[in-house]
């Protein structure tokens, strides 16, 4: 298998099928970076996964890793890793579907080097995709520090797909948002899961990313049962809070 070494560039795309974006994934803040990092290496032409290699103190200065139990915090976040999974389908058992680890190797050779290399059963998710698929440039997500921004960013884009509108609307039942943003047992009060997750999410994407979004919660039978998001492409007008505003 070819080793690569890893290149550092927040304009390369992390490119992905929009079934994995949909798909229900955990990890840290940290771990979603190096996953993004890693997926960001595929280039178009490839036909299949490469093995990528890096100095670990540049691997670290790039994702914002603390110089501090540096080599302890990679080992960290790695084995972790090798224990994550993506889940494509539903909570419901009954119903089709399929789980898979994100990476496959992680190894360190004790000179100051890492290598990594992807799970080979992603593959169909990340190579020679030609259709359904979400493309975003890695400086949009890089400095969130929250997991749960990048996820919701991910989401809203794959949802927006490759339209230019002024102005997309996307509504999502309360579930359905806490199952893909993996907060089924977090926040249960709504009050708790819309600051902590939804409102912090949007914060970081109005300030960080190259879209602005707000939200509003709508009621069924006078319980908040969804939240509908507005999404505008480019909009750097000073941040708000991510309430919509009437």
């Amino acid at each position: 298998m070819e080793n690569k070494t890893i290149t550092y560039n927040k304009n390369h795309y992390a490119v992905m099928a929009n079934t994995i974006i949909k798909g229900k994934q955990e990890m840290t803040l940290m771990e979603a970076r190096l996953i993004r990092l890693l997926i960001t290496q595929v280039v178009k032409e490839d036909k299949d996964f490469k093995r990528y290699t890096c100095r670990i103190q540049d691997f670290a200065k790039f994702l914002g890793i603390a110089p501090k139990g540096l080599y302890r915090d990679v080992s960290d976040i790695c084995i972790s890793l090798l224990k994550r999974v993506v889940k494509i389908g539903t909570n419901d058992p009954k119903k089709p579907w399929k789980a898979f680890q994100w990476i496959q190797l992680a190894e360190y050779d004790g000179k100051g080097n890492i290598t990594l290399e992807l799970s080979e059963k992603i593959a169909p998710y990340v190579l020679e995709l030609n259709s359904w698929f979400t493309q975003y440039k890695l400086e949009n997500i890089l400095s969130f520090n929250s997991f749960y921004a990048i996820r919701l960013y991910e989401i809203l884009k794959c949802d927006m797909g490759i339209a230019r509108e002024e102005k997309f609307e996307f509504s999502y039942d309360i579930e359905y948002l806490r199952e893909i943003l993996c907060c089924e047992e977090k926040y249960k009060l709504i009050n708790d899961f819309t600051k902590r997750v939804i409102e912090i999410s949007i914060r970081e994407i109005n300030e960080k990313s190259d879209i602005e979004v707000t939200y509003e919660c709508f009621k069924t039978s006078r319980k908040i049962t969804g939240i509908k998001f507005e999404i505008w492409y480019n909009v750097k007008n000073k941040y708000n809070n991510g309430v919509k505003k009437d």
